[in-house]
């Protein structure tokens, strides 16, 4: 008897083992589907924030009579649900971005694919700002955070960055979302002919197309 209660006892040690072990399995795979589904949506998130910064900048871009100053300093946006004026935003999970280095960085990555001639980008500073100051004029640092740069594109020949010649610019958005992500996109666009008429406050409202559209891996 006594040895028929202890094989039972080990018998439902082992069942009692071998049902946690499941259930611990279970909660893993659970978890890691959970972590890659969110990672999943956050990147996806990041994405469209990029390319909702994109077309933010186009649609300032297109109520401009002329690019011309656009690449030079001090011709960044001047919308404040745009470009919320912080040289260093905070993120809501405590991440700061120092602009400055990030726009140092952004040349540098530059100046790697375009050959060292006077018509060679130089990146200015376009408009930064988080994706909810963008739709809603909510001036919280909630991520996605939206940064826009913008350069003169070197095909123009007038042997000048901070001048535009032939109504082509390079539009580069980077965003920085939850859960650390990245996602980046670069445009470049033409600006076309003013359109007849005036839109709401007598700005001209110009054309543009988009030459080419990538997304920055």
């Amino acid at each position: 008897m006594d040895g028929e209660r202890g094989t039972a006892l080990v018998c439902a040690l082992m069942v009692t083992t071998l049902l946690a072990t499941l259930g611990a399995a279970l909660v893993l795979v659970v978890t890691a589907e959970s972590l890659v589904g969110a990672n999943h949506r956050a990147s996806q998130q990041g994405l469209y924030a990029a390319e909702a910064g994109i077309e933010r900048a186009i649609g300032e871009l297109r109520r401009l009579s002329t690019w011309q100053p656009v690449p030079a300093p001090g011709g960044g946006s001047s919308s404040g649900d745009f470009n919320d004026g912080a040289f260093a935003p905070q993120l809501a999970d405590g991440t700061i971005l120092d602009l400055a280095r990030l726009t140092t960085e952004r040349q540098t990555d530059s100046n790697v694919f375009y050959p060292n001639t006077p018509d060679r980008p130089v990146w200015r500073l376009f408009a930064h700002a988080s994706l909810e100051r963008m739709i809603a004029g909510n001036a919280g640092p909630a991520p996605p955070y939206v940064v826009v740069w913008v350069a003169d594109d070197p095909d123009d020949l007038d042997g000048d960055p901070w001048r535009d010649s032939n109504d082509i610019l390079i539009v580069r958005s980077h965003v920085f979302g939850v859960r650390g992500t990245r996602r980046a996109v670069e445009a470049t666009i033409l600006r076309e002919s003013a359109l007849d008429g005036a839109v709401a406050g007598g700005a001209m409202r110009s054309d543009v197309s988009v030459i080419a559209w990538r997304e920055v891996r």
